[in-house]
């Protein structure tokens, strides 16, 4: 007979938040690219441990508004708000980001910060 797989409570889980950001820059930017620079900036400004105990983690990135969703341990939210601000180009053009919100659900950040660029 086969047993279930064990899995951890809720409470002993890592909670997440999750940040809305809007990228302003010269030209619309591709889902690659800013995958990239928001890695790139949480390993320079937070450095390599830093970034091993935020745990930055790419969501979702809309190219027409060009807004997406980042997850990032709860401790370190302020942290990687911080990084992304140090943003000042990707691949040579200039481009900053601008935090909307944080939450600790993905339908509550869209509801909420996301809704009116289009998000469902």
């Amino acid at each position: 007979m086969r047993e279930k797989p064990k899995y951890l409570p809720p409470t002993l889980r890592e909670k997440h938040r999750y940040i809305a950001f809007q990228l302003i820059g010269e030209r619309p930017f591709r889902k690659d690219e800013v995958k990239k620079a928001i890695w790139e900036a949480s390993l320079s400004a937070l450095g390599v441990l830093g970034s091993a105990k935020a745990k930055p983690w790419f969501i979702r990135f809309d190219e027409k508004s060009q807004t997406g969703i980042v997850r990032v341990d709860r401790k370190h939210v302020e942290e990687l708000r911080f990084a992304l601000t140090l943003v000042t180009e990707i691949n040579g053009s200039k481009a900053i980001f601008r935090t909307l919100g944080v939450s600790g659900t993905i339908k509550r950040l869209k509801r909420k910060f996301l809704a009116e660029f289009g998000w469902r």
